[in-house]
Parts: C-alpha cells; sequence; structure tokens
C-alpha cells in the first residue's frame, strides 16, 4: 500500500502540516514527522526540515550554536 500524497503514523493524508496545523511537521520519504518540541510554530512557514533541535526554522527558546534548548 502506497499513498498518493503523504502518511502520517499509516494513515494517508493530502498534506503535512507545513505552515500551519500542530504538531508542525516536515517529511521525509513522502511521510510526514513532526519537528522538533524546541522548534517555534511560524504562521504561514516552514518550521522546521529535519527531526533535530538542529533543523528548526526559529528556536521556541534559545539557540545554543546550531541547536535550539
Amino acid at each position: 500500500l502506497s499513498c498518493l500524497h503523504y502518511s502520517r503514523q499509516g494513515i494517508c493524508v493530502p498534506s503535512c502540516h507545513f505552515t500551519q496545523g500542530e504538531p508542525r511537521e516536515f517529511a521525509q520519504g513522502g511521510e510526514c514527522f513532526e519537528c522538533h518540541p524546541e522548534c517555534q510554530p511560524i504562521e504561514g512557514h516552514i518550521t522546521c526540515n529535519g527531526s533535530g533541535a538542529d533543523t528548526c526554522t526559529r528556536c521556541a527558546h534559545y539557540r545554543d550554536g546550531p541547536h535550539c534548548v
């Protein structure tokens, strides 16, 4: 079984929560994954591009080098 667009925890969905909705997500291999909790959601913009604290567009609290903490 494969999804036409994306998959979230084994369920086919038309889109990931890239720029709106909760929790914010990124896609990898057609699967939606949650952004790191230290990433600040930015309405209308991508919040992260990976699962780590170093992939956030903007930090919810502070940045220590490349990582949000």
